[in-house]
């Protein structure tokens, strides 16, 4: 099987092929240059490999949440070149690549993934492992810092740039300690392909064109509304 995975979330873009279980990676922080590089970088990537485009299998992507712009050149250039090829497609979330990198590394079975997303909000996921990949504990979303969900009783290690400045309302909010923190990680394409042909052999690939990113702002968790005190009808 010949898998393309493309990761463009963050200013960086990680890009992979797997040739039949055999992975060639790269990476390359590219600021605000996606768009101009994007192609030419996977077109260098498949001749190195020695791989043309009209052999892949599959493209994994990475679905966000993340750069508005980055996600948009991700799914563009894989709604393109899907269709074109007539191969399926699996989006993963970035989160859970970035879970998936830190267990990769660490061997940590519990990872909280929070990201900056705007003033005090967090883009949130909390994962754990099984069978040597990652899987959610809740529905990745975002949150006001200090509203974040309670996490259950574990070693969690927490990951992402929101660490770095949002540490003690985070924890106060999970009601947890990180036993580690790690403020500057980023989506793999070797931790996109591990998800991506997971998923791919569980059922989950779909049509090109129903490829979408997830940017979660519509998603912002609030504390419900108090609903205001009715007054007894006049008699």
């Amino acid at each position: 099987m010949k898998v393309l995975a493309i990761e463009t979330a963050t200013n960086a873009c990680s890009l992979g092929v797997c040739l039949d279980g055999v992975k060639t990676t790269e990476f390359a922080e590219l600021k605000r240059s996606h768009s101009r590089e994007i192609l030419p970088r996977i077109s260098d990537l498949l001749t190195r490999v020695g791989v043309q485009a009209a052999e892949l299998d599959l493209i994994v992507y990475g679905k966000g949440p993340g750069s508005f712009t980055g996600l948009r050149i991700a799914v563009g250039v894989v709604q393109g070149l899907a269709y074109g090829l007539g191969i399926p497609v699996v989006g993963i979330s970035t989160l859970a690549c970035c879970a998936q990198g830190r267990h990769r590394r660490e061997g940590d079975q519990l990872i909280v993934v929070a990201e900056t997303a705007r003033a005090d909000e967090v883009f949130f996921g909390a994962y754990g492992v099984a069978d040597g990949l990652v899987y959610p504990m809740m529905v990745d979303a975002i949150y006001v810092a200090d509203e974040s969900p309670v996490l259950v009783d574990g070693l969690w290690v927490g990951i992402g740039s929101a660490w770095g400045a949002l540490q003690s309302p985070l924890e106060t909010a999970l009601h947890q300690t990180m036993t580690s923190l790690e403020s500057e990680v980023f989506p793999l394409a070797e931790d996109l392909l591990d998800l991506g042909i997971a998923a791919f052999d569980g059922g989950l690939a779909h049509d090109a064109m129903l490829a979408i990113p997830e940017y979660l702002r519509e998603q912002v968790a609030q504390k419900p509304e108090k609903k205001p005190e009715q007054k007894p009808e006049e008699k």
